[in-house]
């Protein structure tokens, strides 16, 4: 597909058409799970759209094989002495990060919470606290109930509330983003299992393979603000922490690492008191928390991913999209493991991929492609 043209996205989508890029010559679309997702595209001076290629404008691209072409904003365009033109975009989901909750007027040692599911809470938001009206629709099979506070009592993005930050969707929900256009879709499960196999020694052996277990940690130690109410019933913030917690299933072969988790936004739904009041029933909270915060996001593990970018193997994943489940298989050493895609590059103009990443949840795996002796019994 050649890209088209569009002077601006408005309420409704991408408005006033200006053209297609006849003399494109690159179209790269790059999306991470949730992370990046970005357009790298080149045409030259000669292309019919040249002069009207300026920032702000609007890309609409395939960036996938599934989804309906995508928009994008023009972040960058350079010309160079040979004549060609780069450019560089971003998808629109990035327009959640130019809106902000009002946030409201609140005591230092107020909790303010929302409770609902996703759904809910995205109306509350709209309702009550977002500063400018946006033009994207929410959709969630999420039906869980749950306190919410980011955002509540100071200003915040939808991107930060969406996901990236503690105490955002993603967070407390643990479910999956999905951006098509306007659309925002979060739900608890994203990909599908394809039962497609990468095999080392087979059509994995001309993939690139990293390992680092710089972010593997073996305990995770929760503290934050709590509010503190004496005999009075004056209130006021303190300090508090609960013990560090192990980290199950943490890699074996790592010395001892603590990661410090700030659980001041959990911490909103709890007071404590004097002569140890509720002390013991908020801190074994938040360990149960610090243990559940510290699995999803593979603290424990290092991190691991293979980027397959041989032909025959990608034609082969043409069906495989970002978040399948795929099966590596290590024969020499005995290993089986699933993994998670995490980043797709997409060929726009010749709509195939161009490079697939498999990896795990937040790009961490355990179990993939560690060293040999792992697998030596």
């Amino acid at each position: 597909m050649l890209p088209r043209l569009y002077q601006k996205y408005g309420n409704q989508g991408p408005e006033t058409f200006l053209g297609t890029l006849d003399r494109c010559t690159k179209c790269l679309v790059t999306e991470e799970r949730e992370g990046t997702y970005i357009l790298e595209l080149e045409t030259t001076v000669n292309d019919t759209c040249a002069s009207a290629l300026l920032s702000l404008r609007i890309l609409e691209v395939k960036a996938n094989p599934f989804d309906p072409p995508q928009c994008f904003e023009i972040e960058k365009t350079e010309r160079t002495l040979d004549g060609r033109i780069v450019v560089e975009g971003k998808h629109i989901k990035d327009f959640c990060f130019q809106y902000f909750t009002n946030g409201m007027d609140a005591a230092e040692d107020t909790a303010v919470t929302e409770y609902g599911d996703p759904e809910e809470i995205w109306n509350i938001l709209h309702s009550d606290y977002i500063t400018l009206p946006d033009y994207f629709n929410f959709h969630s099979t999420i039906t869980t109930e749950k306190s919410f506070s980011l955002g509540l009592t100071t200003p915040e993005s939808l991107g930060n509330i969406l996901a990236g930050k503690q105490g955002s969707f993603v967070d407390v929900w643990g479910g999956e983003l999905h951006y098509d256009n306007r659309d925002i879709y979060f739900n608890q499960i994203r990909g599908r299992d394809t039962g497609f196999q990468l095999r080392y020694g087979s059509n994995i052996s001309d993939a690139s393979q990293s390992e680092n277990c710089d972010s593997a940690y073996t305990h995770i130690l929760p503290y934050g603000y709590v509010t503190y109410i004496n005999e009075s019933h004056e209130s006021h913030k303190i300090h508090f922490f609960a013990a560090p917690v192990e980290i199950a299933n943490h890699e074996a072969n790592i010395r001892r690492r603590v990661f410090p988790l700030d659980c001041t936004d959990f911490l909103e739904a709890y007071t404590v008191g004097t002569q140890g009041a509720r002390y013991a029933e908020t801190r074994a909270a938040m360990q149960s928390y610090a243990a559940d915060y510290a699995v999803y996001n593979g603290l424990g593990k290092r991190r691991v991913s293979i980027d397959v970018t041989l032909r025959v193997e990608l034609d082969r994943m043409a069906n495989i999209g970002l978040c399948d489940n795929v099966t590596v298989v290590l024969t020499p050493f005995g290993s089986v493991t699933t993994a998670k895609v995490i980043k797709v590059i997409y060929n726009s103009l010749l709509e195939r991929w161009e490079e697939i990443t498999v990896g795990e949840k937040k790009t961490t795996i355990a179990d993939l492609f560690l060293n040999k002796e792992r697998y030596v019994k």
